[in-house]
């Protein structure tokens, strides 16, 4: 039977991302400070294969570019900057995987690495994330990869089988025992407001990690809590971390 993987009550979701620029070392450190013990983020790859943190296939909303990131080297991303939308920080990079990894293990934060592989960049992206992580990652700091994309897990399995997995889902779907299975996860991470008490109960029952995204307010975090999720991803780590 499995066990689900533990990571922390309070995740903060891309980084202190109410406070800071997402994704970003900025956002980071600022969880850090605000008391988080584990961050999520999402990576993908550049042209020449080299893993960089960023949530959309595209530029326009997080940076000064524009295009596909994946069209660009990773030398080139290097030149691009963070979104401007939160004072008090400029100039914030696109961090390469590698960098972050060494940032979190000197912050001594654990990780959900979600994999956001561009379509048909599946293997290559889950390929380069998993060669970073064991060539950077801190194997006592907890880390789970999670991904939407069923191709994506199934090569993590394979090729990292000792890193947990989770699979996300908006809804959860009627199959998800057969899927969780079949690509041996620990945990479903599943969107708050589409989670019911009996779904809950199902998946704590057959041992998985339950966590919820994204989850902003006070009460909807307690409301999940009392149905047993396992923890919350949420842009406001010090908000939730204060009340809760």
């Amino acid at each position: 039977m499995t066990e689900p993987a533990q990571l922390a009550r309070i995740i903060a979701h891309r980084g202190a991302s109410a406070d800071a620029p997402e994704n970003t070392l900025a956002a980071f450190e600022l969880a850090a400070r605000q008391g988080a013990k584990c961050v999520e983020l999402d990576v993908s790859i550049s042209s020449d294969h080299i893993p960089f943190v960023h949530h959309d296939d595209t530029l326009e909303r997080c940076t000064n570019g524009s295009g596909y990131l994946c069209a660009y080297t990773a030398a080139q991303l290097d030149k691009f900057t963070a979104a401007n939308n939160h004072s008090g920080f400029n100039n914030e990079p696109i961090p390469r995987l590698s960098t972050t990894i060494d940032r979190l293990n000197q912050l001594n934060l654990g990780l959900n690495l979600e994999i956001k592989p561009t379509p048909g960049l599946e293997i290559e992206t889950t390929t380069a994330i998993c060669e970073t992580i064991k060539t950077h990652w801190k194997s006592d700091l907890p880390l789970v990869l999670s991904s939407f994309n069923q191709e994506a897990l199934a090569l993590a399995r394979d090729l990292l089988p000792g890193a947990p997995r989770a699979l996300i889902v908006c809804a959860v779907p009627s199959n998800w025992r057969q899927l969780t299975q079949q690509l041996l996860c620990s945990n479903l991470h599943v969107a708050a407001e589409l989670l019911n008490k009996e779904q809950a109960t199902s998946v704590l029952d057959a041992s998985l990690g339950l966590y919820c995204f994204t989850v902003n307010d006070v009460e909807q975090a307690k409301r999940l809590f009392d149905m047993g999720v396992h923890g919350v991803f949420t842009d406001r780590p010090k908000k939730l971390l204060t009340a809760l």
